[in-house]
């Protein structure tokens, strides 16, 4: 796989130890989507005869313990979209030490232990189960996301760049196609070389599985092109 990009993904050395295929050309340009172009899954509110809001942002309606308040003061989920395959990570804030300039250290902890998380979190909140909040987003099928994108990485973080725990602090939820993976650690699930692999097969297979345009040549050229002419199957007639 060839990448072309401006900026390096925890991946990308993999091609000088495997070689690169250039048949196989990944465009990593870093595109944010507007929310009118998002998938209906992600979209703020479903339009039409269902108003309510997609259970894939109910995530985001997620209540860490009353008794686990002190370790970490915050939580926000983001969902990375991976070769045909939906993961859901988590950002856990804490508090750090007082800065000289004012306010605390922003501490950032990124989890994919799901499993972890159920043990963190209230069971329920508004946004309902959380236990059949998660199950749905990683048991949806989205391969028809990744054909409408065009894309075998994308993501949506429900909190991007978040600066410090504040109580009037609003989420700033963003979507991003070919997203940088060393951002979220998502080596944390694939590491190098399977993260280079599983993209260049699913650029080569899923979105590269085009029927190759059939060219109808006349049998008059084939025959040239297989070095012969138009006396290689009959007697050349002899001067009288």
């Amino acid at each position: 796989m060839y990448i072309i990009s401006k900026k390096k993904d925890y991946y990308d050395g993999v091609a000088g130890t495997t070689g690169i295929d250039k048949s196989i050309v990944y465009e990593r340009q870093i595109i944010e989507v507007e929310e009118k172009n998002l998938p209906n899954e992600f979209k703020r509110y479903n339009s039409g005869s269902n108003p309510n809001r997609s259970i894939f942002l109910k995530l985001e309606n997620t209540i860490i313990k009353p008794e686990l308040r002190e370790l970490y003061a915050a939580i926000s989920p983001f969902i990375i979209g991976f070769c045909g395959k939906l993961y859901v990570g988590w950002k856990l804030y804490s508090i750090g030490k007082e800065l000289s300039y004012g306010g605390n250290e922003l501490i950032t902890t990124i989890t994919y232990d799901n499993e972890n998380m159920k043990k963190l979190v209230q069971p329920h909140s508004w946004g309902g189960s959380f236990e059949d909040n998660l199950n749905y987003v990683l048991t949806y099928d989205p391969i028809e996301m990744f054909r409408v994108l065009n894309t075998p990485v994308f993501i949506y973080d429900s909190d991007y760049d978040r600066k410090d725990i504040d109580k009037y602090w609003r989420n700033h939820p963003k979507f991003f196609i070919n997203p940088l993976l060393k951002e979220y650690q998502f080596y944390k699930v694939f590491n190098a070389v399977q993260a280079f692999q599983e993209i260049s097969m699913f650029l080569g297979g899923v979105l590269g599985n085009k029927e190759k345009e059939i060219v109808n040549v006349e049998d008059k050229y084939k025959i040239t092109q297989h070095g012969f002419d138009k006396w290689s199957f009959r007697k050349e007639p002899q001067k009288k």
